[in-house]
């Protein structure tokens, strides 16, 4: 799982396409460059549920929205009063834990 904290570390991980969408990544680049306002969880190929939730610390539920587009979910979860939260980018593909696209599914 990539786990992304920092404008800098969200444009290189846009360098590799595989990882998540460009433009996607990008966009968050651009808002953590203003202001730190979310930590971004990219889910990889052999990444569990459980490997999510002991990351984040906290479980995959309730999120603001999930969205699917470009062949990722995109899942948000704001965790304070001033915006902050967490985007959890998911690949829409077969060798994902199935019970990871279960949830962003449920979602939709």
């Amino acid at each position: 799982m990539l786990v992304l904290t920092s404008a800098r570390a969200v444009r290189h991980a846009a360098a590799f396409p595989q990882s998540a969408p460009e433009s996607r990544l990008l966009h968050y680049a651009a808002l953590l460059e203003a202001d730190p306002i979310a930590c971004l969880f990219v889910v990889q190929v052999g990444d569990s549920l459980a490997d999510l939730a002991a990351l984040r610390g906290r479980p995959f539920a309730d999120p603001e929205f999930v969205t699917l587009q470009g062949g990722f979910f995109e899942a948000a979860f704001i965790l304070s009063d001033d915006g902050f939260g967490h985007v959890v980018l998911v690949p829409d593909q077969p060798d994902i834990d199935p019970e990871i696209l279960k949830l962003c599914r449920a979602e939709l």
